[in-house]
């Protein structure tokens, strides 16, 4: 699909995605999400996780450049090209300028959104996340960042988005799939309302269903990440990433006891 000139001039009209950098422009062609280009992140986060990489022996928590400008926008697009020949569900790139991209507009909540309602849907939801990431793997393709901000549920399915870096710029592909399943993990598990051992249960039948190296590197990762259910689980004054870390930690040693008697 190719933009008329008329959407394409209400795009350049709209001052929103320049200074929110992303907006949603009704257009002749339909709503688009109009994603301006993002600036490089500071070299601050970047070392952080590169010390806690080295400190925890764990490759998958190395650091992935966020590039930021042109070069985000040229990986995003590319990104979001490859997952679709591969029948994935992610938003369609309608046009790329060069500093914006338009994209389909996924009406809907983002799964985030979702893992805040009732348990039995959150539950539902956090199960669907698994097998949705499951079958990105299976096709041989990875996330970026696997999120569950990054997530959208649309029509009742889910659909991935947020593509402008690329964890194979500093690690390989199995590495970037276990790193998928870390990532659902930690943006999950503190927000889910949905019991702890019902979460358990999900995510260890989804891990039976993987490949013995992946399931490896998982546990390796698990035995390097426990200490983290030491750090403090409330939010103030600590701020909600040393939240979101605790509560990874706890699951991961609860699930490793789970393991050790099976």
């Amino acid at each position: 699909m190719s933009l008329s000139p008329e959407s394409l001039q209400l795009i350049a009209a709209d001052p929103r995605w320049r200074t929110q950098r992303i907006a949603r422009v009704d257009t002749p062609d339909g709503p688009l999400l109009i994603k301006g280009q993002r600036p490089a992140r500071g070299p601050l986060r970047f070392k952080i996780m590169k010390w806690l990489s080295q400190l925890t022996r764990n490759p998958l928590l190395q650091p992935v450049p966020a590039h930021g400008g042109a070069h985000a926008q040229n990986t995003e697009v590319q990104r979001l090209r490859q997952l679709a020949a591969a029948g994935l569900p992610v938003p369609a790139v309608l046009h790329q300028a060069p500093d914006y991209i338009a994209l389909q507009f996924l009406p809907g909540e983002s799964l985030q959104h979702g893992l805040t309602q009732t348990p039995d849907l959150a539950l539902r939801l956090f199960e669907q996340g698994l097998q949705a990431i499951g079958h990105v793997h299976q096709q041989g393709q990875y996330l970026s960042q696997a999120f569950a901000r990054n997530i959208m549920v649309s029509s009742g399915q889910l659909w991935f988005i947020d593509f402008e870096d690329d964890p194979l710029e500093v690690m390989d592909l199995p590495q970037a799939q276990t790193r998928d399943w870390l990532a659902y993990l930690l943006s999950t598990l503190w927000m889910a309302n949905a019991p702890q051992e019902a979460l358990l249960q999900s995510w260890h039948r989804q891990f039976e269903q993987l490949d013995a190296n992946t399931q490896n590197r998982l546990v390796q990762s698990c035995d390097r990440l426990v200490w983290l259910r030491h750090l403090s689980n409330q939010r103030k004054p600590w701020g909600r990433d040393i939240v979101t870390l605790q509560a990874l930690g706890d699951f991961l040693d609860r699930w490793r006891t789970h393991l050790n008697r099976a």
